[in-house]
């Protein structure tokens, strides 16, 4: 303790023989000093914040703001970039003015939705990443080549045209037989010197014929190559025709090349990209997260379609909300209008103490005895109401939940107890006198179909006990899809179905704007159908790659906008 008290004195000592001037420059000094550091530290996280900061994440892997920044640059470089490309081939007449609007107009929309875009690209970039990674899907260096030259080049272009030859399959095959010797003869005239477009004109069954079988000009990607012509036509390596190609169980087709302009380096490209200021090596590294997206697809595709897939044996009841009405209570009534001069819209800017609205109060009270004495029908006396949309239907109005009227009237049909074919006391609203006769009241549709999906759960027939306690639902669709594979379907229905074990029944469920209550009948591993195969071959990894999506924590700009659900995956 002495030896504290003998510090505190020396400073005291030092302090009162000290310029005092000095000290007050020094702790000067020292408060610009910590001023200059705040500066510095608020500038640097600033900068921090608009630059370095993750602006997408996904499972930990994160994109910054700066980077996030310079991918909307490209993305929107190549937008504009295809545009001026569509805009050149219509001017070359390499495409027509209808289709190139219509590319226009898509590209434009992309440009529109560039935010939400950009975050989703983003985000795929990451998962499909991690999802790589964990496979070890690998893209090679020359791959990548290939796909920086694509995008820095103009495409091949093809005129084709086509000759169609349809027929009626038959047991014997004979008329197969006999629209492959037309074909094969028309080869023929082609070979000693007859012109496509005349053979095209005179044989051809399709709707380009007229043309001369002329389908247009169109580079690789925008030709549909799972179609066996079209994948001919692109395998010739010269004008001419391809040959006779059965292309499915009841047509022939002859495709052939016109004219072909050879693809060409995209000479101003390099220009346009140092014009816009465009960071080239990360575009480079988009073209690589596509070019890995496309070899993940192959490898998670050749995964869904190969060997015996576990698939579900689906039942299912469907109704479209909007038919059907909402999840509240509805009530529907009839009524008759008696406004006063039968003028319902100026009826609200009419002084109350005009003897029309006594007038129309005495007509509706005439009407009302009538009725409820039985001398005259509603709907009879629906056709003089002064609301002439409902009057032409006998004074019917469409369901409505609670609060979709005036208050006076809403609080006279939504009183409790009303009987269906009660007529109600004369309402006044600032429309005139409403006669009102209550035609029912039904339960909210999702409350029906919750109820209906606990009544399923316990029936022995799920098919039979759903057609039977819905046929007043309308729009309803009851029936078996037959065995469905997981990544063939909508991923919020797939989501559904398999999360029901073999026998279970789901509870109802919307879905778009339908609600649906679907029975996992039958759980099996089976091959895959013809069908099958092609739907998940076109669609499958999009589908997987959705229910991927919906899998991994995912935050934006630092806040979780979506919780990781431990999803398994194939």
């Amino acid at each position: 303790m002495r030896f504290f008290q003998q510090i505190r004195a020396r400073i005291a000592a030092w302090y009162e023989a000290s310029d005092k001037s000095v000290l007050t420059n020094v702790a000067f000094l020292v408060a610009i000093s910590l001023s200059a550091l705040l500066l510095v530290s608020v500038t640097a996280y600033g900068w921090w914040s608009d630059n370095l900061a993750p602006a997408v994440t996904v499972n930990g892997r994160s994109i910054n703001v700066s980077d996030l920044r310079a991918r909307g640059e490209i993305t929107l470089f190549r937008l504009g970039l295809e545009q001026q490309r569509i805009r050149a081939r219509v001017s070359a007449g390499t495409l027509s003015s209808e289709a190139g609007n219509a590319q226009l107009e898509a590209l434009q929309a992309q440009v529109d939705e560039i935010n939400n875009q950009l975050t989703s690209e983003a985000i795929d970039a990451l998962l499909i990443a991690q999802i790589a990674e964990e496979r070890e899907v690998l893209v090679e260096a020359s791959v990548i080549d290939e796909a920086w030259k694509a995008e820095t080049s103009l495409p091949e272009l093809r005129l084709l045209r086509r000759i169609t030859i349809d027929f009626t399959p038959s047991e014997n095959g004979n008329a197969e037989a006999a629209a492959k010797a037309k074909a094969e003869r028309i080869l023929q005239e082609l070979e000693a010197g007859a012109t496509f477009s005349d053979l095209a004109k005179r044989d051809s069954t399709d709707s380009f014929a007229e043309e001369g079988g002329r389908i247009g000009w169109s580079s690789k990607d925008e030709d549909p190559l799972d179609d066996l012509g079209y994948a001919a036509a692109w395998d010739l390596a010269a004008p001419g025709p391809t040959g006779a190609i059965l292309r499915s169980n009841d047509q022939y087709v002859i495709f052939y090349v016109d004219q072909i302009r050879a693809g060409t380096d995209d000479l101003d490209f390099n220009k346009r990209a140092a014009d816009a200021e465009i960071n080239l090596a990360l575009y480079r590294e988009m073209v690589g997260e596509r070019a890995l997206r496309d070899a993940l697809g192959v490898v998670i595709t050749k995964e869904l379609t190969t060997g015996p897939q576990e698939l579900r044996d689906v039942s299912y009841v469907t109704v479209p909300v909007s038919t059907s009405g909402g999840e509240a209570d509805e009530v529907r009534v009839r009524h008759i209008l008696y406004s006063p001069n039968d003028d319902a819209q100026a009826a609200a800017s009419l002084d109350p103490a005009d003897p029309a609205w006594a007038a129309a109060k005495a007509e509706a009270d005439a009407a009302l005895a009538e009725l409820r004495a039985g001398s005259v029908k509603f709907t009879t006396l629906a056709e003089e109401s002064d609301d002439e949309t409902s009057a032409a239907d006998g004074g019917l109005l469409d369901w409505a939940i609670q609060g979709t009227y005036t208050k006076a009237f809403d609080d006279a049909v939504w009183k409790p107890d009303l009987q269906d074919g009660a007529i109600l006391d004369v309402v006044e609203t600032e429309y005139g006198f409403h006669i009102i006769q209550f035609a029912g009241k039904r339960t909210g549709i999702k409350l029906q179909f919750e109820a209906l999906a606990e009544t399923l759960k316990s029936a022995t027939d799920f098919l039979a006990t759903a057609k039977e306690l819905t046929v007043d639902f309308e729009g309803v669709e009851v029936s078996n899809a037959g065995f469905v594979a997981r990544y063939s379907i909508n991923p919020d229905l797939s989501d559904i179905i398999w999360r029901l074990g073999a026998g279970e029944v789901s509870g109802a469920s919307a879905l778009g704007e339908s609600l649906v209550i679907v029975k996992v009948d039958a759980i099996e591993t089976k091959t895959l159908t013809a069908d099958q195969l092609e739907t998940l071959t076109a669609n499958g990894y999009f589908v997987w790659l959705e229910v991927q999506r919906r899998s991994v924590e995912i935050a934006i700009d630092g806040q979780v906008v979506q919780e990781a659900s431990g999803l398994d995956t194939p």
